[in-house]
């Protein structure tokens, strides 16, 4: 039986069990609701809170795919209803990218991941919960059911033209000059969840990733460092930035370069993803079309696993950098080139930080998790893009003026989420709209 349907199923066993008032709330394991939406109503009382009813069932493609396979369709417990609560902290998938709750209709087959803790039983028809991401079956499908898709859709695939900016491989870290005319990134090749004849990597097979005519060891689920420049008309075609010394098998990004492309620091990782070793090199050349020299360790970057990291400041004297350990990373900061020490407690949590990038006057652009934040004037606050639900984006590097921010941005690919690479002007305290690298046009 699917996970999902275990709890629905069990719903009355847990009820008889229970001897408190049947109005009372019985927190209830939290796993992914799957039904058919009844209604779409705001709260009242309680601005940008909306609730969706569903009533559960399996949806109608997935009895397709069992009757197909000549598995037996298990029943949900009939009349169950659930109310989700979605707020502005919710994610919503109604097509590959993440859009609004409006782009929902009654009727509709969706499914919705619980925020952790919140979903609770009352009495013995109604489960409530508060949703984390919310997706249109279909869409779901997509990111946690890919093998149900059949033969794969082509457009899945798509775009994997290695003259793009963005493809459906991994391109993270944007490193913006000259007001985003230049762009520095790194990009890699997705993994397949899929076996088979659709078992081949996704993404844009680009310059550098094959050595001896065989993908590099680096290539498929690794990154390497890329530089894209606006021609006037056009980007050019995202070129690889050749970095001597490294192992084939290791994944290395540039996380900051200066205005002449003379100076830069460079993360290198080593190792699967739960136990990768992670270095912090600098490189330096003479000049911007030079070869970069041999790349050396930043003394100054004290910690285990380090990297992620910045200088800014008078002269470039000040690092700020990411230590890595298991499951957790916090910032640390050097300024005139003294011993470095973790950032503040409102900065360093017990959640992971990363990714520190400073803008005009100190301000501090840093990720928490799955969440892109920034510190200013003594406050930690959110980077929302426009929207009554979040649309999430992470690793924020400002242009030089704070005019402009770069990030990447999430698409669903089978299996999981893809990362795109996006900009947003800057409006009033705010953004304005994504819109994605390759679709910019620099004025």
């Amino acid at each position: 039986m699917p996970r999902w349907l275990l709890p629905l199923s069990l719903l009355l066993v847990a009820v008889a069990c229970n001897l408190q008032d049947a109005n009372t709330p019985a927190p209830q394991a939290d796993t992914l609701i799957v039904g058919r939406i009844t209604a779409l109503r705001e709260v009242a009382g309680e601005p940008g809170v909306w609730e969706v009813e569903i009533k559960a069932g399996l949806p109608e493609v997935m009895k397709n795919v069992r009757q197909r396979d000549g598995r037996p369709v298990p029943e949900v417990e009939k009349d169950i209803v659930v109310k989700v609560r979605v707020t502005g902290e919710s994610v919503c998938w109604a097509s590959l990218r993440p859009g609004d709750l409006g782009d929902f209709r009654v009727g509709q087959e969706v499914a919705v991941e619980p925020v952790p803790g919140s979903s609770a039983l009352v009495g013995n028809k109604l489960l409530t919960a508060e949703a984390a991401q919310v997706f249109l079956f279909s869409s779901y499908q997509v990111y946690g059911l890919p093998r149900s898709l059949g033969p794969l859709p082509e457009g899945l695939r798509q775009p994997r033209d290695p003259a793009r900016i963005n493809s459906v491989g991994f391109e993270l870290t944007p490193l913006p000059l000259r007001d985003g005319r230049v762009i520095y990134f790194a990009a890699g090749l997705q993994p397949s969840a899929l076996a088979g004849a659709e078992s081949a990597p996704f993404g844009a097979e680009r310059p550098g990733m094959r050595v001896g005519g065989s993908l590099a060891a680096w290539a498929t689920g690794g990154f390497r460092p890329y530089r894209s420049e606006w021609l006037g008309e056009r980007w050019s075609t995202p070129q690889p930035v050749p970095l001597a010394g490294l192992a084939e098998s290791a994944s290395a990004r540039i996380t900051w370069i200066n205005d002449a492309e003379t100076s830069c620091l460079v993360e290198v990782v080593q190792g699967a993803s739960g136990e990768a070793t992670r270095r912090l090199l600098a490189g330096q050349r003479a000049g911007a079309k030079d070869p970069w020299g041999a790349l050396q360790p930043v003394a100054l970057a004290t910690g285990g696993n380090v990297g992620d990291a910045q200088r800014f400041g008078k002269q470039l004297k000040a690092l700020v950098w990411t230590v890595y350990e298991a499951t957790n990373s916090d910032l640390w900061l050097s300024q005139d080139s003294k011993a470095g020490q973790a950032l503040e407690p409102r900065i360093n949590t017990l959640g992971p930080e990363y990714a520190p990038r400073v803008g005009r006057n100190n301000v501090l652009y840093f990720c928490r998790a799955d969440r892109q934040l920034l510190f200013a004037h003594g406050v930690v606050q959110d980077v929302r893009l426009p929207g009554r639900q979040r649309r999430p984006l992470l690793e924020a590097a400002p242009t030089t003026n704070g005019s402009r921010l770069f990030f990447r941005v999430p698409r669903l690919i089978p299996g999981g989420l893809d990362w795109d690479l996006a900009t947003a002007a800057q409006k009033g305290a705010g953004w304005e709209t994504a819109v994605l690298l390759d679709e910019w046009r620099p004025q």
